[in-house]
């Protein structure tokens, strides 16, 4: 009886890798997920070894076993290979099986006494061939298993357009018999961090798929709200990038991508995304600003309101139609309102809108604009106050409260930039105030926390950048000049000066990181990270009140490459965190009771009945592209248009469908591939084992529930299934649709049904750039034919 098996995980001891993964964890989640066999991963990790010493026992047949537990296990660990070979430098990703402790211990030694480094990380790199590792791992074992993983894909992959080979020959060379199967295969910020939304600043704990991110297209620097396609929620314990000056404050991982251009300074700077892991101790600029194209407006149209009668012989309401007033004028009076306006209501029941300001000159220019508004205005010379009562007035200005509840309203922030300005510069004019030697700093102060972000943002839109810092805390002593500092007060919130920026450009060099002690290393980290992904993958993000501009294989191709053949192809999670296990997994035709053994001969034997695979497109490197330039290929394109972008004039990025094509001897046409029920297979090579396409369960409910699938709702839910109905992949192909609609309700229900299907969409991804898979959003081309019904999917029968 065939078994389901996920041999490429990672543990905690890995980079990026949940703090959760240990082995009763483990052993709880394979089996909601449905796999019978899971790899240890890690096991050179000395840690990571003993731990698994200590709960698991040899059961004789080369797999290891949990108490009470039916789940078996085998040891395998990752491993990278840099190293120069045939003038050029390779970066290799291998995966070894070995079939007990003691062999996993000679391989541990052998690896120590040429000084590598296994304690650093789980999956740990070494400085020599993969054909010296395999020598090695043969060494201690016959029964050695060395799987090339995630083999296309091009930066780590045995056939990546960067780093790989050619063929499995130019690699391994005398060894290569030994290569028995090759594995097929698919950033972040801290709880710090928050990005800015069409709704405001947001932590990333907060961000939802219904907001929009301020995102950069670095085309046109044209600024544009957009909705994430996708969330990120990571346990993670390693080193993280820290970088803190008094224009960037940045923690993130040593992966993630910031905008950045070089340091020459005789040519204008050109901002491109590159790795934090790269940019420590380099000379380096970040960019700021951003063009806006907002809205113009003619006419701000004041609400209609509901009035009292004023007589005592009428009782009930009158309607106030909405007024149209001239938007410039509007601007001018909202924008010093918000400064240094306020609604009162008075004893006698009216209800007044004032204004005050010690400079006359624009207490007058207030006054000449709310009378062509057509108000009757009301001047107390003695306390330079300015008063209009009127209750539609008052109506719509009593929503931005006190002090300490201003903020600027979405219409506003979505005027053009010209209609900003006029804005701006009358807020200016009430809360604005000018420093430095030159009278050329501009800074604000307010006690609202919603209006110091709302500044953030307009600043932005007007070309500028801002940044905020606490000017003073709340119940701080102070002397009120009003007075002649004679009496004093105690702050009654904290306050902010929020400071505007002009230049847009922060440059940060090793020498200024000295000089002016800022920081810039590596630290530790534990904790949860954060991210999303855009279409215009840069967004703009702060920490500690800084803004800046950062940035977010499919078997099938396998049957084409004739050297693959005779070689089993096996898909595995490479999880690096619980809810990941499973989502590629690979079913060995062999009977589980037949151990260690029976997984050799079958990889040798090619016994593999099939494989479970997510949707190759997305991986992130499917497409050749360049992401910096939003440049997108597929295999015809590139074909008929080459790989120079032809943005910037540099070679793009040769995604794995492109080196399909120039690695294949033989073309899709002469695979004659079919779909039946769900089960993919090439009728060319009726031998070769099929595979099904699905969607992770997790993925389904947090996009039915709208959340991520990292949330507890959707954690909760899935547990609540999986309790009810058996395995996740159970769920997926044989659960009827309609009890799975009695657990967890209809969408959920036709999430299922859909993926069942194929009815999916689909954006292929690209450069870095991760592809997107949705059930319910029915804008892009679907990759598989619609069905009539919901079949329940045939798992390898």
């Amino acid at each position: 009886m065939a078994y389901i098996a996920d041999l490429h995980i990672h543990s905690r001891f890995s980079r990026a890798c949940s703090p959760a993964l240990n082995v009763p964890n483990l052993v709880e989640w394979a089996k909601m997920k449905g796999i019978d066999v899971l790899g240890t991963g890690d096991f050179l990790h000395p840690l990571w070894f003993s731990e698994l010493k200590m709960n698991l026992t040899e059961d004789g047949s080369g797999f290891l076993t949990h108490k009470n537990s039916d789940i078996k296990f085998i040891l395998t660990v990752e491993i990278a290979t840099m190293y120069s070979d045939k003038g050029k430098g390779r970066r290799l990703h291998n995966l070894i099986f070995l079939p007990d402790f003691a062999s996993a211990e000679a391989f541990q030694k052998l690896l120590l006494s040429r000084r590598a480094n296994l304690a650093s990380d789980g999956r740990p790199i070494l400085g020599m061939s993969s054909k010296d590792l395999l020598s090695l791992a043969l060494q201690v074992s016959e029964k050695a298993i060395f799987i090339p993983a995630h083999a296309w894909t091009p930066w780590f992959g045995i056939f990546g357009s960067q780093s790989g080979y050619d063929s499995l020959k130019e690699c391994f060379e005398d060894l290569t018999e030994y290569i028995y199967g090759v594995e097929t295969g698919l950033s972040c910020y801290d709880e710090k961090t928050e990005v800015l939304t069409d709704k405001g600043w947001k932590k990333f704990t907060e961000v939802q798929y219904k907001d929009k991110i301020c995102t950069l297209n670095l085309k046109n620097d044209n600024i544009k709200f957009e909705k994430p396609t996708k969330i990120y929620v990571f346990d993670y314990k390693g080193k993280m990038y820290k970088l803190k000056t008094k224009r960037v404050d940045l923690l993130v991982t040593p992966n993630h991508k910031l905008l950045v251009s070089g340091c020459d300074f005789r040519k204008p700077p050109r901002f491109v995304l590159k790795e934090a892991e790269f940019l420590i101790n380099k000379s380096k600029r970040f960019k700021k600003d951003g063009l806006w194209v907002g809205t113009n407006l003619g006419h701000f149209i004041l609400p209609d309101v509901k009035v009292k009668h004023g007589s005592r012989f009428y009782s009930g309401y009158r309607t106030k139609e909405d007024r149209k007033l001239p938007i410039e004028p509007w601007l001018r009076f909202f924008g010093f309102w918000i400064a240094e306006g306020w609604t009162s209501k008075g004893k006698n029941g009216d209800y007044n809108v004032c204004l005050s300001n010690k400079d006359n000159s624009i207490i007058s220019k207030m006054k000449y604009i709310l009378e062509s508004f057509g108000y009757q205005v009301y001047w107390n010379r003695k306390t330079i106050t300015l008063r209009v009562r009127d209750y539609q007035l008052y109506s719509y200005l009593k929503q931005f409260g006190g002090s300490a509840d201003k903020f600027i309203p979405l219409e506003v922030k979505s005027l053009s930039k010209e209609l900003l300005e006029i804005f701006f510069e009358y807020y200016i004019k009430g809360d604005g105030h000018k420093y430095g030697r030159n009278g050329k700093g501009l800074s604000a102060t307010t006690i609202s926390l919603r209006l110091r972000d709302d500044l953030q943002e307009i600043a932005l839109k007007l070309g500028m950048s801002a940044y905020y810092r606490l000017h003073k805390k709340k119940g701080t002593a102070f002397k009120n000049p009003g007075s002649n500092y004679k009496k004093i007060y105690l702050q009654s919130a904290d306050s902010w000066v929020v400071y505007f920026i002009r230049k847009n450009i922060h440059t940060v060099l090793p020498s200024t990181i000295k000089e002016f002690k800022y920081i810039e290393k590596w630290v530790d980290f534990k904790g949860k990270v954060f991210c999303v992904t855009v279409p215009n993958h840069v967004i703009y993000v702060r920490r500690n009140g800084i803004p800046v501009w950062c940035g977010n294989s499919d078997p099938a191709m396998n049957w084409r490459v004739k050297e693959l053949d005779q070689r089993s192809i096996v898909s595995f999670s490479d999880a690096h965190s619980l809810p990941n296990l499973g989502r590629e997994s690979t079913v060995i035709a062999q009977d589980i009771n037949t151990g260690y053994g029976g997984l050799f001969e079958a990889l040798k034997g090619q016994k593999i009945a099939g494989t479970i695979e997510f949707y190759p497109e997305e991986g992130k490197y499917h497409y050749t592209g360049h992401r910096n330039c939003n440049v997108k290929y597929s295999p015809e394109d590139t074909k008929a248009k080459g790989t120079i972008c032809p943005i910037c004039k540099r070679g793009l990025t040769v995604g794995v469908m492109e080196r399909v094509e120039v690695l294949a001897s033989r073309g899709n046409d002469k695979l004659q591939i079919s779909n039946d029920k769900g089960m993919i297979k090439a009728a060319a090579f009726p031998g070769r084992p099929g595979y099904k396409m699905l969607v992770p369960l997790l993925q389904i409910i947090a996009e039915a529930f709208n959340t991520a699938p990292t949330s507890q709702k959707a954690i909760n839910e899935y547990k609540k299934l999986v309790s009810s109905l058996g395995s996740e992949i159970k769920i997926l192909t044989k659960i009827d649709i309609s009890e799975i609609a009695k657990v967890s309700g209809d969408k959920i229900a036709e999430g299922v049904a859909k993926v069942r299907k194929g009815d999916l969409v689909i954006d292929p991804g690209y450069d870095g750039v991760y592809g997107v898979v949705k059930i319910w959003d029915h804008g892009k081309v679907k990759v598989q034919e619609k069905g009539t019904i919901a079949p329940q999917l045939g798992l390898f029968d």
